[in-house]
């Protein structure tokens, strides 16, 4: 039977996998197209789930997130999606930000203490979401889902259909 850390890296890695393939066949221009006016392009979507998932594995641990602040600042849920391109890093910045993100929510996983799952959530955590540690793994590992449905839109607004094959 699989434990928590298990279920959690399998949604990690099966986000990852759906991600590259939801974004390997754009370009650098197209990571900047969203699927409707205003809405969110790739860039920013990849950038926000990298910041939330900083955010979240920090809290996790009781560490420090490692994501400047400048950078949280154009990629937090609260910050509007620019359509000007020039206001964000280039898509290598932000595909790499993804990946050491992702590389490093992986090794902060595996250092936390599978006991401590039913622990409160720390202070600096928004109860209503996060009442146990636990619950932070699980948003940390369902997260990206959230917005790989907006990423499929922005291709389907750019008519290149579906990533999956299906």
């Amino acid at each position: 039977m699989a434990g928590f850390k298990d279920v959690v890296r399998h949604q990690l890695q099966s986000g990852s996998r759906i991600i590259d393939k939801f974004t390997s066949g754009l370009t650098d221009d197209e990571y900047f197209v969203p699927a409707i006016r205003g809405g969110g392009h790739t860039a920013w979507l990849l950038g926000h789930v990298a910041c939330s998932e900083d955010w979240a594995a920090s809290l996790a641990l009781n560490g420090t997130r490692r994501i400047p602040q400048t950078v949280i600042d154009l990629f937090k849920g609260s910050a509007p999606c620019s359509p000007d391109r020039e206001k964000f890093p280039n898509r290598r910045a932000i595909d790499d930000l993804f990946k050491q993100t992702r590389q490093a929510t992986l090794a902060a996983l595996e250092a936390f203490d599978e006991r401590k799952i039913l622990d409160p959530s720390p202070d600096a955590a928004p109860k209503d979401y996060f009442p146990t540690m636990g619950s932070i793994w699980a948003l940390i590992g369902t997260h990206q889902f959230w917005h790989i449905g907006q990423i499929a839109d922005c291709r389907r607004a750019m008519n290149k259909g579906s990533a999956l094959g299906m």
